[in-house]
């Protein structure tokens, strides 16, 4: 069984149809400008392009339905709250946005997917202007359905340190959704991984991001994560996560 199979919420395996809503989203001081919305949406299919071509590479396939909103004019809310680099992230800011549009909770939205699309897996990726810190937002046994059930991703128009957004940061989130680990140094994540996987799996997404999305790859590791390799070697699970968190991030 691959581990993606315990997956619980909108995300479930990466694979067949999957549905994402990106939508832009700004604070009454900025707003992003159509040529800036276009720069992200290209990259955002530079991204699943990248995933489906990975895919392929495990004899999986991958399409994605993708649905917008904010395109015209921005989404506008009070905070946009930044990733922390810790499993404190506000991980109700899909349902938020949702709201936005009309849907009363998380739950709702999905409801409407598998209702109107021939997807089963769906997601909602919130693109917000200005600075600060792209992280996921996972489902996990125990958590409100109707405020946690929809995945997503938070990402900026620049990282905190003002470089800009990159394809492989949005596919690199995308990839924690189904179950993907980081594999770099965070709170749950120690040196020790991080030197093997650099020795094992150097241009790993899940290690490192680049604006060369194509210099990277989808590990052996990873992709039995996420759905796309069933059989499981023991060594994998030294890469496990010390501490299982509900949100993480990118570095």
């Amino acid at each position: 069984m691959s581990y993606s199979q315990q997956n619980l919420g909108s995300a479930r395996s990466l694979k067949g149809d999957i549905y994402v809503l990106y939508c832009f989203v700004s604070d009454n001081n900025h707003e992003w400008s159509s040529q800036e919305k276009k720069d992200v949406v290209s990259k955002y299919r530079e991204a699943t392009n990248w995933i489906k071509n990975q895919a392929t590479l495990y004899n999986d396939t991958v399409n994605f339905t993708n649905g917008s909103y904010g395109m015209n004019a921005d989404v506008k809310l009070d905070q946009i709250v930044s990733g922390t680099g810790s499993k404190n992230e506000d991980a109700r800011m899909v349902t938020l946005v949702l709201r936005q549009f009309g849907y009363t909770n998380s739950l709702s939205f999905y409801n409407w997917v598998i209702k109107n699309t021939k997807c089963t897996n769906a997601l909602v990726f919130i693109f917000a202007k200005g600075q600060g810190r792209s992280y996921s937002m996972v489902y996990q046994s125990g958590m409100s359905e109707e405020l946690y059930f929809m995945e997503g991703a938070m990402f900026f128009e620049k990282q905190s340190n003002g470089v800009p957004l990159s394809s492989s940061t949005i596919a690199h989130e995308m990839l924690h959704l189904f179950g993907a680990w980081d594999f770099y140094r965070t709170f749950e994540q120690t040196q020790d991984r991080e030197d093997r996987v650099r020795k094992m799996f150097p241009n790993s997404i899940m290690l490192r991001t680049s604006h060369n999305i194509n210099e990277l790859s989808v590990d052996e590791v990873t992709a039995w994560l996420i759905g796309w390799k069933s059989d499981h070697k023991p060594w994998y699970e030294w890469f496990k996560p010390s501490v299982v968190s509900i949100t993480t991030e990118t570095h």
